[in-house]
């Protein structure tokens, strides 16, 4: 017999629903711990029963799949937006969710995420935490520059970057400036340009690790041999990959990281609009960076970008997003067939590119 577990959780309680063949559903609420959920699941294993546990994905979904797997015989985790769609009714409760998920689980139509490894995951949050580190480091030198703007210096001590050692020390000698009623300010920029110490010191600890991280990588020497893609695009594209034989075809793998288009289409009427962007915000970022290099030193995609952009100013944007969905495509034949890349692989995509366009 097998025993089909929904759990709708929450801080404080887990509802939970078991729908077993020819027997009435079951509900029983328990408490949202680790010990609870596996003592529940170790007595409704006692009588034989294989048990198929569904729960939705959260920011602990890793930590509950890695404590409940040696509790159940299979542990899914669920996807409630497409759960939404498939199952559509406006009735809302911890009792109706959990059974809508045991439902689903049952008849094989639970919309399941995939649930990398505890590793893999990790990689994917120290990524996250590098790239808000950044943008942390960013605003601390724009608010770092108006501050001095707010002041009337409009301009660095020397020609060049604002951030050059020379410019930096004089930055550090007008915040070592007696502090009166006539220039507070120099208090405030003290404060600011020692955030951007700290912010610069985590932001180099944090690329050491990913940089050796990534240097143990199999795959991560074939990915950084396209010209324009550095190591930040190449361990982005990995770790959220994790899998390249779990996408069945291009239109999934681009779906997954939110770079296909959305489809309005009634009648006779078919319009394709701005992509989803849906998945991992953080590859589309690096992707984008890295297509803007990638053009320049690759002759396939730069014919590509151009031909997407007609000589039109204004389709810059549309045309390096579809080039970003291009060097998508050509990384996963790399990953997929073991091959570094080649301006013969990345033409054969984009005269690939051409065919499908023009028979559309």
């Amino acid at each position: 017999m097998i025993k089909y577990i929904a759990f709708d959780i929450d801080c404080n309680k887990t509802v939970c629903c078991i729908i077993q063949q020819e027997k009435n559903e079951r509900y029983q609420t328990i408490p949202s711990t680790i010990a609870h959920m596996r003592e529940f699941l170790r007595r409704e294993k006692a009588d034989g029963c294989k048990i198929h546990l569904v729960f939705e994905i959260s920011g602990q979904a890793g930590f509950l799949y890695d404590s409940l797997i040696n509790c159940a015989d299979s542990i899914t985790v669920a996807n409630p937006i497409k759960m939404t769609w498939i199952y559509r009714t406006t009735k809302k409760n911890d009792r109706f969710d959990a059974r809508k998920m045991a439902v689903l689980l049952s008849i094989g139509e639970i919309p399941a995420v995939h649930m990398p490894s505890r590793a893999v995951r990790q990689w994917r949050q120290t990524i996250l935490h590098r790239k808000k580190i950044v943008v942390k480091v960013t605003q601390v030198k724009n608010r770092i520059r108006a501050l001095l703007k707010s002041v009337g210096i409009n301009r660095p001590y020397e020609r060049g970057s604002w951030w050059k050692m020379a410019n930096r020390a004089w930055m550090r000698r007008i915040s070592q400036q007696p502090i009166d009623s006539e220039n507070l300010f120099v208090m405030h920029l003290d404060n600011l340009l020692e955030e951007m110490d700290v912010l610069e010191s985590q932001l180099k600890r944090v690329t050491k690790y990913l940089d050796d991280y990534l240097a143990n990588k199999a795959q991560s020497e074939l990915l950084l041999s396209i010209p324009g893609v550095g190591p930040r695009t190449t361990e982005a594209v990995l770790a959220y990959t994790d899998d390249v034989a779990r996408f069945g075809s291009l239109r999934q793998y681009g779906s997954y990281f939110g770079l296909t288009p959305r489809l309005d289409e009634s009648g006779t009427s078919r319009r394709l609009g701005h992509i989803s962007k849906h998945g991992p915000s953080v590859v589309r970022w690096v992707l984008c960076e890295s297509s803007w290099k990638v053009i320049r030193k690759s002759k396939s995609l730069r014919a590509f970008y151009e031909r997407v952009m007609c000589g039109q100013a204004s389709r810059k944007k549309i045309a390096i997003i579809a080039v970003c969905r291009k060097l998508l495509s050509i990384m996963r034949a790399m990953l997929r067939d073991g091959k570094h890349f080649s301006e013969e692989l990345a033409a054969r995509e984009c005269s690939e590119h051409k065919q499908v366009k023009d028979v559309a």
